[in-house]
């Protein structure tokens, strides 16, 4: 018997952006195809805790949470449809923030996860050559409170 890692491939993180709409749609983009990537972090203070018997003795470092962010980035080989979309999003940030998932494309008990939440599309890049695709990349930057959920 082996203990291997579970892998699974790129292709299942997948990113859906809302429409808006009530009860709300949501549709991966066709330009993310070839490269994802979702980050989450966590600001800290950090606080030193003298020995309040023994000051001579180090401190002792104290941490709390002061707030968490997330974000994700997509590449590919531009899809003009999807692309019209994107760049309308970028051309309108006073729009504000569109509802998007972020999905591991799993079964919640083979680790599969849907991140749900207000993001804003804080840059996007064309650059192609002649004869060549045009390629596509964009970051988009929580806004708000996000929901973690295991996939059913």
């Amino acid at each position: 018997m082996t203990n291997n890692v579970n892998n699974a491939g790129g292709e299942l993180l997948f990113i859906q952006i809302g429409n808006g709409a009530t009860p709300e749609v949501f549709t991966a983009s066709a330009t993310i195809n070839t490269s994802r990537a979702f980050s989450q972090t966590v600001k800290t203070s950090t606080t030193e805790l003298a020995d309040t018997v023994n000051p001579s003795n180090a401190a002792v470092t104290a941490r709390q949470v002061m707030s968490t962010d997330s974000k994700f980035d997509g590449k590919g080989i531009a899809d003009a449809p999807s692309l019209l979309t994107l760049i309308n999003w970028a051309a309108a940030p006073g729009a504000g923030p569109k509802n998007c998932k972020i999905a591991f494309n799993r079964s919640g008990a083979a680790g599969g996860f849907t991140v749900t939440g207000p993001y804003i599309l804080t840059s996007l890049s064309l650059d192609g050559s002649a004869r060549e695709s045009l390629n596509f990349s964009a970051s988009f930057e929580q806004a708000g409170a996000v929901v973690v959920t295991a996939n059913a």
